[in-house]
C-alpha cells in the first residue's frame, strides 16, 4: 500500500512537470509571437530612437555663417527612448483619416491645386498616382488629430531633431555633404516639376537619418508639438524638453521640395499658426517606447 502511494504521487508529480513545461512553452510562444509581431510593425512603420545624450542646437560662428540666432546656444540633451515614422504621413492615410472625420475635415485640412489629396463626390482620396506621396497643405491640429488617431502622437521638437541628425551633430540627416537631388528634394519648383518636385515618402535611401528615418529634409516640411518660442533653448530644460507652454505659433521642420540647403539643416526651427494650411506642410508621428 505504501509503495501504490508512492507510485501515485511520482505519477502526479510526473503529470504536473509535464503540464507546466507545456504551459511555459505555450506562454513563451504567444509572448514571443506577439513580440514578433509587435516588432515587424515597427520595423516597417518607425525607428526606435535609443535613449541618451545628444547635442541641440547649431553654432552659428561658423566660415559658412549659416544659422540663426534661435538655433543657440547648443546644448546637449537627454532624451528617453521613442519610436518615430520611417516615413512622412502619406495621402493615402490622410485621405482614410479625413473620410472618417468629415466633421472636422475643414479645420484639419485644405484642398488646393499643389495638393497630393483631392476630395471628388464629398470623398477624399489621393490625386491619381500620388497614394504614396505625403500628405500636404495640413494644419497642426490635421496633424495632431491624425497622430492621435492612431495611437501615437506628434514628436517634440527635441525628439525630432535627434531623429534627424543622431548624436553625432550632423548638419544634414545624412552627415555635413551639401544636398544633392538623390539624397533629397530641394530647389525644386513646382510650377515647373508639377508634382514631380516631389517624391514618395519610402524614396531616396541616400538620404535617410542615422536611424533610418526617409525625407526629414526636403519633401514637405513637418510639424511637430512644440509651441515656437525663439529663446527657448536658453531655459530648456536638459531633460525630455517638451517646448514653451504656450504660444502662437508652432515649430515645423526639415524643409521642403522649394527651398534652399540653408533651411533643410537638422537644426532650422521654422513655425507657423497651427490653423493655416500651406502647400508645404505635412507631418509624421511619434510613439513612446512601449505603449
Amino acid at each position: 500500500m505504501k509503495y501504490k502511494f508512492f507510485f501515485i504521487q511520482f505519477i502526479f508529480y510526473t503529470k504536473f512537470i509535464s503540464f507546466y513545461r507545456y504551459f511555459i512553452l505555450f506562454l513563451l510562444t504567444i509572448t514571443v509571437s506577439g513580440c514578433l509581431s509587435y516588432v515587424s510593425k515597427i520595423n516597417d512603420e518607425m525607428v526606435l530612437v535609443p535613449e541618451g545624450l545628444f547635442i541641440m542646437g547649431f553654432n552659428i560662428d561658423n566660415i559658412e555663417e549659416w544659422g540663426d540666432t534661435d538655433e543657440e546656444p547648443v546644448h546637449k540633451i537627454f532624451l528617453k527612448s521613442y519610436y518615430i515614422d520611417r516615413y512622412e504621413v502619406n495621402a493615402s492615410k490622410f485621405s482614410k483619416f479625413l473620410n472618417l472625420h468629415k466633421n472636422k475635415a475643414p479645420l484639419y485640412f485644405e484642398t488646393g491645386s499643389g495638393v497630393t489629396i483631392e476630395k471628388i463626390d464629398n470623398l477624399f482620396r489621393p490625386r491619381l498616382g500620388l497614394n504614396n506621396y505625403p500628405a500636404n497643405r495640413i494644419s497642426w491640429y490635421g496633424a495632431n488629430a491624425y497622430c492621435r488617431s492612431v495611437n501615437k502622437r506628434l514628436p517634440t521638437e527635441a525628439e525630432w531633431e535627434k531623429a534627424a541628425r543622431g548624436t553625432g551633430a550632423r548638419l544634414f540627416p545624412w552627415g555635413d555633404e551639401f544636398p544633392s537631388n538623390n539624397r533629397a528634394t530641394f530647389r525644386r519648383k513646382f510650377n515647373i516639376l508639377g508634382f514631380k518636385a516631389l517624391e514618395s515618402v519610402d524614396s531616396m535611401p541616400k538620404g535617410r537619418s542615422p536611424y533610418g528615418a526617409h525625407h526629414m529634409a526636403g519633401n514637405v516640411w513637418e510639424w511637430v508639438n512644440d509651441w515656437y518660442q525663439d529663446s527657448y533653448y536658453e531655459v530648456s530644460p536638459s531633460s525630455n524638453p517638451k517646448g514653451p507652454e504656450s504660444g502662437t505659433s508652432k515649430v515645423l521642420r526639415g524643409g521642403n521640395w522649394y527651398y534652399k540647403a540653408y533651411y533643410m539643416r537638422t537644426t532650422y526651427r521654422f513655425n507657423d499658426k497651427p490653423d493655416v494650411f500651406k502647400n508645404w506642410q505635412g507631418f509624421r508621428c511619434a510613439q513612446n517606447l512601449g505603449h
